[in-house]
């Protein structure tokens, strides 16, 4: 799972730096969560990607490769987080999250208790 200090709570106007997680958006099936790093690239059929140009950039950037292909860089949510898991194990999606959540009348404030050997979907959308 991933820890996120409440100081650094995502904003969709927040720049992209470097070591922030982005999801790359590359076609409506693909998606892909990539550690930005100043050095590295990003090789796919679109073309190459420079990390290096990704920062500064605000979520939801539209960025070109060398090729002229083209992705878009957008801030790790729940419902994203969800998509780009892998998919080893039975995952819960967001329809299916949203009903065991009110079933549970699991609101801010419960603690909640849970484990597994997942993926950690419901996890990453519990309140």
């Amino acid at each position: 799972m991933l820890a996120i200090d409440p100081a650094t709570k995502l904003s969709f106007n927040r720049l992209i730096s470097n070591g922030d997680l982005v999801i790359v958006y590359e076609r409506h099936d693909n998606l892909k969560a990539v550690t930005v790093s100043e050095s590295t690239v990003l090789q796919n059929r679109f073309g190459v990607f420079k990390h290096s140009e990704w920062i500064g950039k605000p979520f939801g950037s539209k960025v070109f490769s060398n090729k002229g292909g083209f992705v878009y860089l957008l801030a790790p949510t729940p419902e994203l987080w969800t998509l780009v898991l892998s998919h080893r194990t039975q995952i819960l999606y967001i329809a299916d999250i949203s009903f065991v959540i009110m079933y549970l009348e699991v609101v801010p404030g419960c603690l909640v208790l849970e484990s597994g050997t997942g993926s950690g979907s419901l996890t990453t959308s519990l309140p």
